[in-house]
């Protein structure tokens, strides 16, 4: 079975899986030739040691609709005839107006799968409400709403579209739980519905977690640290999490944040500790991608908190047994955190309640263990590469009528 993957980027995670998916069938991945357009900023790309084929394909934006699409992508399906193609938001909505390449698949009889989130989709019968009056947000912060009549319109079309392009499609790929009722919601039936979840490369971080073990620690011993993970941008809150932690330090003074990652708001976060009075409590140390020094840092930790926007950071923590704060990120802490039991899901209007539930972890140390141990257990058993592996095959032999059965698989 060959399988055809679109991608505006190529992230480290997504190699491992894969990799994982290669070694059973035939994978080839489709990218831009440059920097893609839909790459949000500071997203950290790899294309070392992959077992698939890459194919680099000129990227443009539709002229009426402003999406990225693929150059010569009629050419490269022809060449490569597969049984499958996976794609996602924005080459959907180019591959529904290319009669070509709807042709194309339709001779060689390839199956559509799309793979989203969904992220910041509403239900059906709610969509226009949404739009007009609740509105999304993107990565710097923009409120995006419906404010106006040709913005209504737009909208409108834009939610008639995606009803028919979520049914136009053979089989769908989420990452959330969520996806059953919003898909349904836009006439999806269930059995068309397959939930990936979605992972790091569990298996790396595994090895490394056992690998440190018996290094010495990265930082000092502090059973009052908490540490966050992802890029430093505006729609991750990491104002919001060093806000909580100045008041954090009112009742644990030698309590310390950890903040790994770079971005666009690396100065200004620095800047407002200063002010703060508390950078001798944040250390901020870069991004940090290699699993065993990722690994020592949460290992040297005590909490994980999100304040924002994110999911596998969520999957990464709570493979080196630590609990999770986090509020509305990508949909998948709804399937990761279950209070009490593997972390909290706080309130992102109430920095209160980020407060309370980081006083709990603190002051509850024989229960922030237990949830960190519930968190391991959780993804070595619940989620990692190889149950979002397997779920991908379950979506290729719907689609395909086949049987076939993920190796490797443990």
């Amino acid at each position: 079975m060959k399988v055809v993957f679109l991608f505006g980027a190529l992230p480290h995670y997504m190699v491992a899986l894969l990799n994982l998916i290669a070694k059973n069938l035939d994978v080839v991945v489709i990218l831009p030739a440059q920097k893609g357009k839909t790459v949000g900023v500071g997203v950290y790309e790899s294309n070392q040691d992959t077992l698939f084929k890459i194919i680099r394909l000129e990227e443009f934006h539709l002229r009426l609709l402003g999406k990225a699409y693929f150059k010569n992508l009629n050419q490269a399906i022809e060449f490569e005839k597969p049984h499958l193609i996976v794609l996602g938001w924005p080459y959907i909505i180019g591959f529904i107006f290319d009669w070509k390449i709807r042709k194309l698949v339709k001779r060689l009889n390839t199956k559509i799968i799309y793979r989203s989130i969904p992220y910041q989709i509403p239900l059906y019968k709610d969509a226009m409400r949404f739009y007009t009056q609740e509105g999304f947000y993107t990565e710097d912060m923009q409120h995006i709403k419906a404010d106006n009549f040709s913005k209504k319109v737009k909208y409108w079309i834009f939610t008639k579209l995606a009803k028919y392009y979520f049914n136009m499609v053979d089989a769908h790929l989420n990452y959330t739980t969520l996806a059953y009722d919003i898909l349904e919601s836009y006439g999806v039936p269930k059995k068309k519905i397959f939930v990936s979840y979605n992972s790091g490369d569990t298996d790396a971080l595994f090895q490394a977690k056992d690998a440190i073990k018996h290094l010495p620690s990265i930082l000092p011993s502090n059973p009052y640290r908490i540490i966050h993970i992802g890029r430093l941008i505006k729609w991750k809150k990491v104002d919001l999490l060093i806000n909580v932690f100045a008041d954090i330090l009112q009742k644990y003074p030698q309590a310390e944040l950890v903040i790994v990652g770079s971005g666009t708001e690396d100065k200004r976060l620095k800047e407002q500790a200063k002010e703060l009075n508390i950078e001798k409590n944040v250390l901020f140390v870069g991004a940090v991608h290699e699993p065993s020094k990722l690994g020592q840092y949460l290992q040297a930790s005590t909490i994980y908190v999100l304040a924002g926007a994110g999911g596998l950071s969520i999957n990464d923590a709570m493979t080196f047994g630590k609990p999770v704060v986090c509020s509305v990120a990508d949909g998948t802490e709804k399937d990761l955190v279950i209070p009490y039991q593997t972390g909290f899901i706080f309130d992102n209007t109430n920095p209160k309640d980020l407060y309370e539930k980081i006083d709990y972890l603190f002051s509850n140390p024989a229960k922030c263990e237990e949830m960190g141990k519930n968190a391991e257990d959780f993804i070595q058993n619940q989620i990692n590469i190889h149950v979002v592996a397997s779920r991908f095959i379950d979506a290729f032999n719907f689609v395909t009528n086949n049987q076939f059965q993920l190796k490797y698989v443990h």
